[in-house]
């Protein structure tokens, strides 16, 4: 049992490593040299709802996960 929480574990913080690249690239998107292409804008704008949608889906998984055990 203690392999299957480590896996858990693992993903989790996969999770969060994946956030937190991901405020990273938004900011380094907003440099002055790329602020002039149209791709930059749609995707800082779309950073912040992509990050929302991982949140509700980690706060699901470890609400399932406590329900099985």
């Amino acid at each position: 049992m203690e392999r299957k929480a480590n896996r858990v574990e693992l993903k989790l913080i996969g999770v969060a490593i994946a956030c937190a690249l991901l405020l990273v690239f938004g900011h380094l998107i907003l440099a002055k040299q790329l602020i002039e292409y149209a791709w930059v804008e749609y995707t800082a704008a779309g950073i912040p709802f992509l990050l929302f949608a991982i949140a509700a889906w980690a706060i699901r998984y470890t609400l399932r996960l406590e329900q099985k055990s």
